[in-house]
């Protein structure tokens, strides 16, 4: 039977939503493709407004489905065919489906007492090898090779010297422990990627199927394109939308960056300058609410705290990430004479609105449901449906059937890389708890610290720049958090700035030579040098490497909106000030020593910020003496030649 022919709306909604990497399949396997995507799309909507199955056989099932899926729809190399993929993937969901049926009886046995029947055995070998297989198609080899010396530290525990020594695990002691219980492959973390993860992805999809991207970005050029450094400020603004629809500064740059990075170009930016901005931008979309990061999700679990509390106190934060970018780019584009965009050439906000508005009714539902301490696998899950009933508000934004299927689909194929990415993450999260490397990094990372918080951060960042390169943002986070975080806490840093320290920290591993891609898909698009385009990421970027300090010593995360209000003010100055003092440039070229005094104004107002309000007056007095220091200097000086 040959499948009914596609129209081209619904071949240019799957263009745009797919991951293009993936294989196109065609013809039966192209239906039985869709047809388990979907399946698994509805199961998960099913589990959202009912009853999960128990933790085993929820997480079991989610990469029964999303594992073969990862191993049929990604090449093993560039051009491989599929001799091996098929028989690959059908024991990768043998392996899972065994677990879904064994999950009663696992919970009826001692872990590290009964035997390990060897079929258990094998099929928990055939689990590892395949998680490992997807996740180096998927996202790359690195991953699967720290997967491996954490595996090779739990069985060769005995050799390791001093305070790292263990116990040692036997083979089929590890593999018990990783495919038998709870505490490996199917703990919390690969739970998150089948709950709520998931839904958050699926909304994401269905708000780009409706056009929500497109509205975003029509709205961006409205609110900025006319500003100076219009484009540099579109892709700002727009970054910081799409970071509801995708978390991931891959996908922003993919999606921003090819319209923002040539505008940038033609109008007077340099080529490695437009990537750069593009790129900071993208990142900061992973940093603003509501949906954030796939980390923002972990970290709710490691740190019991309600997801909604972690995004109420980010908003701050990424607001000031987002001005900081801001204020740089209107500098940067006055010191090139970036050319202004006409107004006539933009959308105009009224039509913007009156034709997309509507988008945000769902995104508002989100925030108000998390607000009302629904779960966020509910209140997902309701703004997927929410985001097709509005749709039908438009007709340019109307959902059918079709388009339905296609959304199901796609949220499903961009699940696929975070499946096999947070089974590898829980695989090494189970490893760090179950062997004690948690505890013993912990006493490492506080006997070089010497009881100094601040060295304790800067030693997390260096942690995090090591281990992030060549990773994503959420595996580099988990690994972290589960190493780094309760030393950062036995320091003093409360558990939530711990792991927002860390979870700002790893967003550096994409944008920080000599390993940064998302930098690189930016400089790919600008036709850049990647490594000068990592260099000026970097030096645009310093909101990145400021607010993490912030966390752990000023108050953004304190309950009185008062002192909240005053950093955040504060910071504000600070951030307005800094593009000045580092590119040298305000209404025009200034001194060295005006510089001088705008970057000592910069930190007079850093250090206002660390510590309760009362005792941040000082320093802001300091601030503003040095402030109108640099004024009078820069009005004494002649004006110096661009």
């Amino acid at each position: 039977m040959t499948p009914a022919p596609i129209d081209e709306s619904t071949l240019a909604l799957r263009t745009r939503i797919f991951p293009p990497e993936q294989r196109k399949p065609e013809g039966a396997f192209a239906v039985c493709v869709t047809i388990a995507c979907v399946v698994l799309a509805l199961v998960t909507l099913y589990f959202a407004f009912t009853v999960t199955l128990g933790e085993v056989r929820t997480r079991s099932l989610h990469l029964f489905f999303t594992i073969p899926l990862a191993l049929l729809l990604y090449p093993a190399w560039r051009g491989a065919r599929s001799y091996f993929d098929w028989p690959l993937a059908a024991a990768a969901a043998v392996s899972f489906a065994w677990a879904f049926y064994r999950a009663s009886a696992w919970l009826d046995r001692f872990v590290g007492y009964d035997d390990v029947p060897t079929v258990d055995f094998i099929f928990g070998i055939i689990a590892l090898v395949t998680i490992f297989e997807a996740t180096r198609r998927t996202v790359g080899v690195t991953i699967v090779v720290l997967n491996l010396v954490f595996i090779g530290y739990a069985l060769t525990g005995p050799s390791w010297p001093g305070v790292l020594e263990h116990g040692g695990w036997a083979p089929r002691e590890l593999v018990e422990m990783l495919y038998m219980d709870a505490e490996g492959i199917f703990n919390f973390v690969t739970g998150i990627m089948a709950t709520y993860l998931f839904t958050f992805l699926l909304f994401g999809v269905f708000l780009r199927a409706t056009g929500g991207d497109t509205v975003f970005i029509d709205l961006a050029s409205a609110v900025a394109g006319h500003r100076r450094g219009g484009p540099a400020k579109v892709a700002v603004v727009s970054s910081a939308f799409m970071g509801m629809l995708s978390g991931s500064s891959i996908s922003n740059v993919t999606t921003t960056g090819t319209m923002t990075i040539p505008m940038m170009k033609r109008l007077g930016f340099r080529d490695y300058e437009a990537a750069a901005i593009e790129t900071v931008a993208s990142v900061g979309g992973g940093l603003m609410p509501p949906l954030m990061g796939t980390g923002v999700f972990i970290m709710a679990s490691l740190t019991n705290i309600p997801l909604i509390d972690i995004l109420l106190y980010s908003i701050a934060p990424g607001v000031l990430y987002f001005t900081a970018l801001y204020f740089y780019t209107d500098i940067r584009a006055a010191q090139r004479q970036v050319a202004v965009v006409p107004k006539e050439d933009l959308p105009k906000l009224f039509r913007v609105l009156s034709a997309g508005g509507h988008i945000f009714i769902p995104v508002m539902a989100l925030i108000g449901l998390l607000l009302m301490r629904f779960t966020p696998f509910f209140a997902s899950a309701a703004c997927v449906v929410m985001t097709v009933a509005v749709s039908f508000l438009r007709k340019s934004t109307r959902l059918g059937p079709r388009q339905w299927i296609v959304a199901l689909e796609g949220g499903a194929r961009v699940a696929l890389t975070l499946s096999g990415l947070l089974a590898s993450a829980a695989i090494i999260y189970g490893v760090t708890v179950n062997t004690g490397l948690l505890t013993k990094v912990t006493s490492i990372l506080l006997e070089y610290s010497g009881g100094s918080a601040v060295l304790g951060i800067l030693l997390i960042g260096a942690m995090s720049y090591v281990i992030g390169m060549g990773l994503p943002v959420t595996a580099s986070y988990v690994i972290i958090a589960a190493l780094g975080a309760p030393a950062l806490q036995e320091l003093g840093v409360s558990v939530l700035a711990a792991h927002l320290v860390i979870f700002w920290f790893a967003q550096d591993s994409t944008i920080t030579p000599p390993i940064c891609m998302t930098a690189f898909v930016s400089a790919r698009i600008a036709e850049a040098n990647p490594m000068r385009t990592g260099w000026e990421c970097i030096r645009i970027a310093k909101a990145l490497y400021i607010i993490p300090f912030m966390f752990a010593f000023g108050s953004l995360l304190d309950p009185s909106l008062l002192e909240v209000a005053f950093d955040f003010l504060v910071a504000l100055g600070m951030f307005t000030v800094l593009p000045a003092a580092t590119l040298g440039y305000w209404s025009r070229p200034l001194s060295p020593a005006t510089r001088i005094l705008l970057a000592g104004t910069a930190l007079c107002l850093f250090m206002a910020t660390l510590g309760p309000a009362t005792n941040g007056l000082t320093w802001l007095g300091a601030s503003a003496v040095l402030c109108l220091a640099s004024v009078a200097w820069a009005r004494k000086q002649p004006s110096l030649s661009p």
